[in-house]
């Protein structure tokens, strides 16, 4: 018998693990003089026979603004894995908006950028002296807080958006991440403890998330902080632009070695700095205060090129708004105030349930999660598209943290604005935040459920 000897070459390749890459850019987006300021619906910010409009060159049913207090910046992080690349957009604004992150992502592609849609995050810092007349959303024009849409100016911010968006993708380098939460508390305050039966003064989220980007070196890059806090230390008198007490945060941060300072707003819609946080403008008591508690946690951070990130997106259809401005919820309907909401739906011609359709108010938000492993520690960070209240990003952090995320960072006034997002306690007990809760009493609960849903896509 002869013997038949079979060789078989087996063949190992060894891949090496890619080494990680961070880009960061900073880029001045203030707008010219004279454009509205968004965020406050009265007092000096609003034409004094409102609805009667006023016009200026910027300006319709608000009063123009008359200068700079600091520059409202644009800043962007690019964190490449090798396997997957991911794009946050900070910007100093009342909020984001749909068709200005679609603007900006189409002058950013059409020079070059290769960043899927899907794994990009615009964040608006949620400033009350941040630039308006830059969306189409007439609801937030007639408001008004934002007042109609000035295509010259969305096109300049969409521009500086793309801008640094390019940038920080052709700033890539070799890089180190890091992510922790902290709890920072005596700072903030919830704004609705007077109105609400259920609340307290000191019911805040505390949780202060910190991202720490380090060069190959090990020196600060970049410190993304998330915190739930309101724009709101200037009032409606203050007729300069400014990122305001996040601004003035994101300033100090910068002279302690932070690298570039980028906040993202979380579940703040019934979050107000407190009063020593506003003292002293336009220093801010606040400021140093909450950047050495962003810098301790940041220090106490071991960043690892050891890292891997997911990503899912989803739009979700809501439809047409379902305000139910039945009289019990309009306790100032007759009375003027802050909303006024008689007046606006006199100019809106709404019915009772204020029923508007896209062109009024975003409908078709992009959801959107980010998971980041790095050295074995999950992090996960889902997009709300507007204002959470406290109680609701309670919700959905602990939804996220039964999912075995050991960490959870909420990105609120994130690629859309649709408005508040009262939970049902919170609507029923009415005021301004469940007045701008447009889809009704269960509002809350269709975002909690789309973030819960997006998230379980790239859970551990």
């Amino acid at each position: 018998m002869k013997l038949i000897r079979l060789a078989v070459l087996v063949t190992f390749t060894v891949s090496q693990v890619a080494s990680l890459k961070v880009g960061v850019s900073k880029v001045d987006a203030t707008l010219p003089d004279g454009v509205p300021l968004a965020g406050y619906n009265y007092a000096d910010r609003r034409v004094p026979h409102w609805p009667e409009p006023q016009e200026t060159k910027y300006t319709t049913w608000m009063m123009p603004s008359k200068g700079h207090l600091q520059p409202t910046w644009v800043k962007a992080l690019v964190i490449d894995t090798g396997d997957e690349q991911i794009c946050f957009v900070t910007l100093d604004a009342i909020g984001s908006d749909g068709t200005l992150m679609q603007l900006a992502y189409d002058i950013a592609t059409s020079k070059g950028f290769t960043i899927p849609f899907d794994n990009i995050a615009l964040f608006g810092s949620h400033t009350h002296s941040g630039p308006g007349g830059i969306t189409p959303e007439f609801l937030w024009a007639v408001a008004p807080a934002m007042d109609l849409l000035v295509p010259e100016l969305q096109e300049t911010l969409a521009n500086s958006i793309a801008t640094a968006m390019l940038e920080a993708a052709a700033n890539l380098q070799d890089g180190s991440i890091g992510i922790d939460i902290a709890q920072l508390t005596g700072v903030t305050e919830n704004r609705r403890a007077d109105i609400s039966p259920y609340l307290k003064k000191d019911d805040i989220d505390p949780n202060l998330g910190v991202i720490s980007v380090n060069d190959g070196d090990g020196k600060p890059l970049a410190t993304v902080w998330n915190y739930a806090i309101h724009g709101t230390c200037w009032g409606p008198s203050q007729m300069l632009s400014n990122g305001d007490i996040m601004g003035g945060v994101n300033d100090v941060l910068e002279t302690m070695n932070s690298g570039v300072a980028m906040f993202i707003n979380a579940d703040a819609g019934d979050i107000a700095p407190s009063n020593s946080t506003c003292n002293n403008m336009p220093q801010f008591d606040g400021a140093p205060v909450i950047a050495t508690a962003i810098m301790n946690a940041r220090n106490n951070i071991k960043t690892s090129q050891n890292v891997t990130i997911k990503v899912a997106a989803q739009v979700i259809p809501f439809g047409e708004t379902n305000g139910n401005l039945t009289l019990a919820r309009v306790e100032n309907c007759t009375k003027g105030g802050p909303l006024d909401i008689c007046t606006i739906c006199r100019v809106l011609n709404c019915d009772i349930n204020l029923h508007l359709n896209e062109a009024w108010v975003e409908q078709n938000p992009k959801f959107g999660a980010f998971a980041f492993n790095i050295n074995g520690t999950n992090t996960g960070m889902v997009t709300i598209p507007g204002e959470a209240l406290s109680d609701l990003g309670t919700e959905i952090r602990n939804d996220l943290l039964n999912m075995k995320f050991d960490n959870v960072l909420l990105g609120g006034y994130s690629n859309s604005h649709m408005g508040y997002f009262a939970t049902t306690r919170e609507y029923d007990v009415g005021d301004y935040e469940s007045l701008l809760t447009f889809w009704g009493a269960y509002t809350a609960d269709w975002i909690r459920g789309n973030c819960t849903m997006i998230a379980k896509k790239i859970a551990p």
